[in-house]
């Protein structure tokens, strides 16, 4: 295969403040996704970026943020922080921003917390060409509350023009990496590892996907980014998948 770069997020240095963050990362890759929650918002501060000669892609905010919230005003207000990330990542020249597709807390309220996604799809679609910056949705994992845990959901995005983040190990988690991957209508990748059971963000190579087929079968132009919780698993994952790209495994 051809050697294609790697972005590392922030994700496993997320206890560390973002310039420190950046600084252990741009020692191992010239790609970071920036996780923009907790240490590393970047909302009020963007000069740490500037600091080092990376690439980025940004990763929504997930603590405060749910596009799928049923009462209106949270709703917007979710839209309104994610067009200024969004704003945040043009100045930072990032070309993509990762978005969840959020939740319903209560299954009772489920088919009116999918209604206040559709439309914040609909806002997303709008910020995306306000902006210039692609928004790609993240499949979600095993948690039942969560919306798009499926392939069914790619009309929705497609029909909006919004592109799609293909979380491998969340796949995993629902029994569906493969139909994801024949569908193959995605344009940006999470890597990490797990056993089947847990959305542990192992190394991967450490879990029980089968990465050397997975490659494979990623699209050429889909941007890949290993999301690990630890930095040696971030380490290791880099070194595995480098050797599976270049041929050597």
């Amino acid at each position: 295969m051809n050697k294609r770069p790697l972005f590392i997020s922030t994700f496993c240095c997320i206890d560390h403040p973002l310039d420190e963050a950046l600084g252990i990362l741009a020692g191992r890759t010239s790609h970071v996704e920036i996780l923009c929650d907790g240490l590393h918002d970047l909302l009020p501060d963007v000069s740490s970026c500037s600091e080092y000669p990376l690439m980025y892609s940004v990763h929504a905010p997930t603590s405060d943020v749910n596009i799928a919230a049923v009462n209106e005003r949270m709703r917007s207000a979710s839209l309104s922080v994610l067009g200024d990330v969004l704003a945040t990542c043009a100045r930072i020249g990032a070309d993509h921003l990762v978005v969840h597709p959020g939740y319903s807390p209560y299954e009772q309220v489920r088919d009116r917390s999918y209604a206040s996604l559709l439309s914040s799809l609909d806002d997303l679609a709008r910020l995306q060409d306000e902006h210039g910056v692609r928004v790609c949705i993240e499949n979600m994992g095993g948690w039942q509350c969560c919306h798009f845990r499926t392939p069914a959901f790619l009309p929705e995005l497609a029909e909006r023009g919004l592109e799609v983040t293909l979380d491998c190990g969340h796949a995993w988690l629902n029994g569906n990496l493969e139909a994801f991957l024949q569908l193959g209508a995605f344009s940006h990748v999470h890597l990490h590892d797990n056993g089947g059971t847990n959305d542990d963000h192992l190394a991967c190579g450490d879990g029980t996907i089968d990465f050397p087929c997975l490659v494979q079968q990623l699209p050429q132009q889909a941007t890949l980014v290993i999301e690990t919780r630890e930095l040696a698993a971030a380490k290791k994952s880099f070194r595995y998948l480098s050797s599976i790209m270049n041929g050597v495994q």
